[in-house]
């Protein structure tokens, strides 16, 4: 960023690799993006969703060839997408292989050579970087850590970025976690859960929704959330802006409107968009 030093986070990632003549066809039928169209050298972010529409991973999608992909998924969600992938995994004629945890950098800076991986984080203006070299050379001067996390997280919460698992439950759909715009594409065919998410996007839309809270002082997560007297939501993830305002997440009924004044556990709040 213009005027500030690169903003460098070590962090895990967990790869994924699926390699075969149907691998393209196989991930377009799962995943909430066009994976097909993506050319050679392309990525984009994507949705892996159970036959509800049902978030379970956000998946950073890279096209290596015609015929195998690179997927960068947090550690935790790793798991169920290849346990999905098994299941889901017929007479396709792939390979799926991982998944491998290896160590990371999400940066806004510049990249070295040496990356094996690269993809555009979750966080807007970042980027996700695997590879020793790469990953090496970006963390040498790296001398907080937890510093470089808690700025990440402050612009995570302020962009209402979500974290699944952490900001999304069990049943969380697509449009309640406002990722539609960017993890979606309602033009191609069919994938999992693909019926939820067209008929919230087309017939009637959601009750609930993850928005911005900005307060004078510090919120908790779990906490309720009223206004005018009623609960309207929870908060899920609080962080703290660069200028010490209190920031949080959270999942609040969509009557609630942008600006509103609210209440969440004890601590005056107001209703934010995303910056």
């Amino acid at each position: 960023m213009t005027g500030t030093a690169p903003l460098v986070v070590p962090t895990e990632v967990a790869m994924i690799w699926v390699e075969g003549p149907d691998a393209a066809t196989f991930l377009n039928g799962l995943l909430s993006h066009d994976v097909a169209a993506l050319g050679v050298g392309g990525a984009r972010p994507a949705l892996l969703l159970n036959e509800r529409g049902h978030i379970r991973a956000t998946v950073r999608v890279l096209r290596d060839a015609d015929d195998a992909f690179t997927l960068l998924v947090a550690p935790e969600r790793a798991d169920e997408v290849v346990s999905t992938f098994a299941r889901l995994h017929f007479t396709e004629d792939l390979d799926v292989l991982g998944p491998e945890v290896v160590a990371g950098v999400v940066t806004d800076g510049d990249v070295p050579e040496g990356a094996d991986a690269m993809a555009p984080g979750d966080v807007p203006g970042t980027r996700e970087v695997v590879g020793d070299a790469a990953v090496a050379a970006l963390t040498a001067d790296v001398s907080d850590p937890g510093a470089a996390r808690a700025a990440l997280e402050a612009r995570r919460v302020a962009a209402a970025v979500p974290r699944v698992g952490v900001d999304t439950g069990e049943r969380t759909l697509v449009q309640e976690a406002g990722l539609q715009d960017t993890h979606v594409s309602f033009s191609k065919g069919c994938y999992l859960g693909q019926e939820t998410v067209s008929r919230a996007q087309h017939r009637g839309g959601v009750r609930r929704t993850l928005r911005v809270l900005r307060a004078g002082a510090p919120l908790a997560p779990g906490v309720t959330v009223t206004h005018g007297g009623a609960d309207v939501g929870v908060v899920t993830s609080a962080a703290t802006d660069a200028d010490g305002t209190a920031l949080a997440l959270a999942m609040l009924r969509t009557s609630v409107p942008p600006g509103a004044a609210v209440d969440a556990g004890g601590v005056s709040a107001r209703v934010h968009d995303a910056r």
